[in-house]
């Protein structure tokens, strides 16, 4: 019940003998919690920290909210070769490749990972399709993959230069987790036990440190730190200030004439070009986040602080200083594995929202009817289907949901869903490397848009259409596309966004579909920035 710890000591020994994480879990009476409060109370402004939530398109809220309080390590990478900061795991692989360490790592505390009995949070039957008894995730690896990451597994061009200077692959050790149920009403704390040197004389060690870490967890929200009630002092249009394009608009029609000439000789079905568009920011990224889950709720929302390395020794240690902060609400994931079943959704088709509900309905329609949106999407539900067949079971792969309409604060899109069982000799990973780039943010074939992509477009992309998300330690993944996101780094936030060119594109209106993608990133830092404690009546309330 309330305030209980799983597992026992006695317990924790026995499992400890044949795995080395094991979550240990505090359930207590939550119910005057909201996420942005408790991540307030347990992260303050802490790298290495994050915020994970999901809201069905234009609907409610999902049951659960993850908040990372702590991470042991962070994976990162240099030059494509793997870095450690932080306390790495004896066992656990320290050079090579940063993708093949992530691999090896997950597969060795995946295979040393355990569940905490029927009724706790990591048990196997709370993570069933059909099963809602517990929160999915309880331990892993939660961080972002940049879209030029893809160099890790295709030989590709590299030549422009990289004007956001963020490592291409950053995962936090998650450790430290508090899990907000808003169906009970609870929060359940999770300190994952990890023996850091394998060995038996530090079982017992490992099952006392867990237990402290959620007495400091439990301490701390025995004082929660309150979350200003706020206002706009102004509501400005999207974009305006001093946000700039990267990218003129001549310079980005020429781009779009240049994608059409390869189309047209065969090169290419589809190429994807974006833009980005960078904004002075001095609003905390929390307040962002607070903002866009507000005006834009989409099933994946997330706050991830990480750290770079500690300037201070020098000695891999991860800096609670020197952070840059993603912060995101896409509407898209790449794809998900749960309980071995891989699930994609393709999403390619835009119009902005209507201004009442009649001319939405006549949006919507003419989306469905326009013969250019419904042919890219096809294309890319086809494309959804061969990934996963490199790493599904043969006939396995299934579409289940086809051209449907979702709806977002400023756009709306057609969506499908295609669905596969991983092959008994794939991981999740695999499926990650499967799918990844997205068709839907790199265009068709893969390889041949990715190239031009890179000779069209003036930086490398960073983060925008690569992943975030999270691949805990009982083989599971979820990882969203990084769109409708920004990375906020050095007082200044990034936001990027790009429209799918085919031959018969117009060039005005994919330079538009790019501004209505980052419309509503841009809105939200624009409001963040303006935001204010609220006023007592006669004290300027009523601005």
């Amino acid at each position: 019940m309330f305030g209980k710890s799983e597992p026992h000591l006695e317990d924790f020994r026995e499992r400890a003998a044949s795995h080395r994480v094991i979550p240990v879990s505090r359930t207590l009476l939550a119910d005057g919690l909201t996420a942005i409060g408790l991540f307030e109370t347990l992260c303050t402004d802490r790298a290495g920290t994050f915020l994970l939530e999901s809201a069905e398109a234009g609907r409610s809220w999902s049951r659960y909210s993850f908040v990372g309080v702590r991470a042991a390590a962070m994976l990162t990478e240099q030059g494509g070769q793997a870095r450690w900061l932080g306390k790495v795991p004896v066992g656990l692989p320290t050079t090579g490749d940063a993708w093949s360490v992530l691999r090896d790592s997950v597969t060795i505390l995946n295979s040393s990972s355990n569940s905490n009995g029927p009724d706790g949070p990591d048990s196997p039957e709370s993570h069933g399709q059909h099963n809602d008894s517990g929160p999915r995730f309880t331990s892993g690896f939660v961080g972002c993959l940049a879209y030029d990451a893809v160099r890790l597994f295709e030989k590709l061009p590299d030549d422009n230069p990289s004007e956001v200077d963020i490592p291409d692959l950053a995962f936090l050790l998650a450790t430290d987790l508090a899990v907000l149920d808003h169906f009970r009403g609870t929060v359940t704390l999770i300190a994952a036990a990890i023996n850091f040197d394998a060995t038996d004389e530090r079982v017992d060690e490992a099952w006392h440190d867990a237990m402290s870490r959620l007495d400091a967890m439990q301490t701390a929200l025995a004082n929660p730190v309150g979350v200003n009630v706020s206002r706009a002092a102004s509501v400005p249009t999207a974009g305006t200030g001093r946000t700039r394009s990267h990218t003129t608009n001549d310079e980005y029609r020429e781009a779009v004439d240049r994608a059409q000439k390869y189309i047209r000789e065969g090169d290419a079905f589809q190429i994807v070009l974006s833009q980005r568009y960078s904004t002075p920011i001095t609003a905390r990224a929390l307040d962002v986040y607070r903002v866009l889950r507000s005006s834009n709720p989409s099933p994946y929302m997330y706050l991830i602080r990480i750290p770079r390395e500690s300037t201070e020794d020098g000695g891999g240690q991860m800096s609670d200083i020197s952070v840059f902060d993603v912060v995101g609400s896409s509407p898209e994931a790449l794809v998900t594995v749960e309980d071995r079943q891989c699930t994609v959704h393709p999403i390619a088709g835009t119009r902005q929202r209507g201004r009442d509900a009649q001319e939405d309905r006549a949006l919507a329609l003419d989306l469905l009817a326009d013969h250019k949106e419904r042919a890219e999407h096809v294309m890319l539900v086809d494309l959804a289907r061969n990934d996963l067949g490199r790493v599904c079971e043969p006939g396995s792969v299934d579409v289940t949901e086809f051209m449907e309409i979702e709806r977002y604060s400023h756009v709306m899109h057609i969506v499908s869903s295609v669905i596969g069982r991983l092959k008994e000799d794939s991981s999740a990973l695999d499926a990650l490397r499967a799918t990844f780039p997205a068709g839907t943010l790199s265009g068709a074939p893969k390889v041949r848009a990715m190239e031009i992509i890179d000779e069209l477009e003036p930086d490398r992309r960073g983060l925008y259409g690569g992943v975030v998300g999270y691949v805990d330690f009982r083989g599971n993944l979820d990882m969203a596309i990084a769109i409708r996101t920004a990375v906020i780094q050095d007082g200044v936030a990034h936001v990027q966004a790009g429209a799918g060119i085919v031959a018969d594109s117009d060039p005005e209106a994919e330079a538009q579909e790019c501004v209505n993608k980052a419309g509503a990133v841009l809105a939200a830092l624009d409001v963040a920035q303006s935001l204010a404690p609220v006023d007592a009546p006669g004290e300027g309330a009523g601005d």
